[in-house]
């Protein structure tokens, strides 16, 4: 009953105040995971650390299936109108892309294409009916383009809707970056971390010292915070252990391909310099652009290891407090104090910008993009 009263007060006060995009649309489905994963976190206090019988709850098998709830709850609370256009943008970059790639196969495929086929020949394309096939794949393409364009700049509307001082050129930077729906993820799950905060403060100001329902507000306050721990960590190993490492591997293929192509301009003929000079030209690019882009990369991890720890601290502080807590006072105060690391976090949720040299460079980001999403 207590626990259809909290969904009740909650959506009455999202219909009213907040925007169908941010939380309306979502409580419903994260508050019976936090109301579970809040359940666990009180049997965790009369729990041993470890049991050796399997059966039995223990910290650790608690810890595991708290941090599961939490999962589902980040992949809910990401849901925005940002998450929204920055999939629209990916899917048309998707598009494109396979474009590319079919036009490339048509080119192939023209080189030993007939200039004319007979009509029964269904199966044979000739020379023009190729052409024809390009021309209408480049024109997607351009559409797609404008398309994304337009796209951008509603993104950019979307984050200054909610706070967040970027400008457009930032905004491009992330959605052509490899980690660009993961910032948008951490900006939507932030945001709404931030708004049912604060509403858990003002419920538990009015429970009238009921220490039950107050606490129970406070342990939903607690596990909003372990929830940005578990995203902002996700987001840091994924740049350390997997972005970062391949383009260190990047560099030193091309490292190696530069050494070889200086070789070769010592050694092959003449009449081959000026083909190797422009292929040592744009291996070099591509080495700048792929430090420039790990640069990139670390300066965001740095940004958001400095925002976990900021949450840890008032994590830990939490965790403890809703463990020995022995009145409603003291739950809002702490509550208080978090809202206000929340406010001074919420600059660090904005993107690094990534200045260019040249159109050149530009394009070369956006190409090692694709690498690093096929894993190539």
């Amino acid at each position: 009953m207590k626990k259809i009263y909290m969904a009740a007060v909650f959506l009455f006060f999202f219909a009213s105040q907040a925007s169908a995009s941010s939380l309306e649309a979502v409580w419903g489905d994260v508050h019976p995971l936090l109301h579970k994963a809040v359940a666990d976190l009180e049997k965790r206090v009369d729990v041993p650390d470890s049991d050796w019988n399997p059966l039995k709850d223990d910290k650790k098998s608690l810890d595991r299936e708290i941090n599961s709830l939490l999962d589902e709850c980040i992949e809910i609370l990401g849901l925005s109108d940002m998450s929204e256009t920055k999939q629209a943008i990916q899917n048309l970059q998707d598009e494109s892309r396979n474009c590319r790639e079919k036009i490339a196969e048509l080119k192939t495929e023209r080189l030993a294409a007939p200039s004319k086929v007979s009509k029964w020949e269904v199966w044979k394309k000739d020379a023009g009916a190729i052409d024809e096939e390009v021309a209408e794949l480049e024109l997607r393409i351009g559409e797609n383009e404008k398309r994304v364009d337009e796209l951008i700049d509603r993104l950019v509307t979307e984050m200054r809707a909610i706070g967040m001082k970027v400008d457009r050129e930032q905004v491009e930077t992330l959605v052509y970056s490899v980690t660009g729906s993961d910032d948008v993820q951490l900006v939507s799950v932030f945001n709404n971390v931030k708004l049912i905060t604060a509403e858990l403060q003002r419920l538990t100001s009015e429970t009238d010292e009921n220490i039950e329902m107050a606490k129970r507000y406070y342990g939903m306050h607690t596990l909003l915070l372990r929830i940005l721990l578990n995203l902002y960590q996700h987001y840091e190993d994924k740049i350390s252990g997997t972005y970062l490492v391949k383009i260190e591997d990047i560099i030193r293929k091309q490292q190696e391909l530069i050494r070889k192509t200086q070789e070769s301009i010592e050694r092959e003929p003449a009449k081959y310099t000026m083909i190797y000079k422009t292929n040592l030209i744009a291996q070099g690019l591509t080495v700048r652009t792929a430090r420039l882009y790990a640069e990139y990369l670390e300066k965001n991890r740095k940004r958001i290891e400095k925002a976990r720890a900021d949450v840890q601290d008032e994590y830990e502080v939490a965790l403890n407090t809703y463990e020995t807590v022995q009145g409603a006072h003291s739950l809002i105060s702490l509550m208080r104090n978090a809202n206000s690391m929340l406010d001074r976090l919420s600059e660090l949720q904005t993107p690094e910008l990534i200045v260019f040299q040249n159109t050149d460079m530009r394009n070369e980001f956006r190409k090692l993009t694709g690498m690093l999403n096929s894993g190539k």
